[in-house]
């Protein structure tokens, strides 16, 4: 695939709201499909071991019918989304200290 030459805007990619939409369903399903002992192995997070992390990024780019790779931005937006599904789940507050 062509890249931007140096000095030139990489054209758009998706928007943020959208990756994060895509990355919290992916974690829906994993919570479905994986059962949620499955996920809580991945907890505290927000580190995702890299198979995972790689399930993710296919999942999404499937879903939204585009690859994500050009855009490392976009790929922590999809963490974001995904983590911010599963900490809902879980019922754990996201940089808030339980006194």
């Amino acid at each position: 695939k062509p890249r931007a030459p140096a000095g030139q805007p990489a054209k758009l990619g998706p928007s943020r709201p959208r990756v994060e939409e895509v990355g919290e369903h992916v974690a829906q399903k994993w919570i479905l499909t994986r059962g949620r002992d499955n996920i809580r192995d991945l907890l505290p997070g927000p580190i995702l071991p890299t198979v995972i992390d790689t399930e993710l990024l296919i999942e999404a780019e499937k879903e939204l019918g585009h690859s994500l790779r050009p855009y490392p931005e976009a790929r922590v937006w999809l963490r974001d989304g995904f983590w911010a599904r599963v900490y809902r789940e879980f019922e754990i507050g996201v940089g808030i200290s339980s006194k």
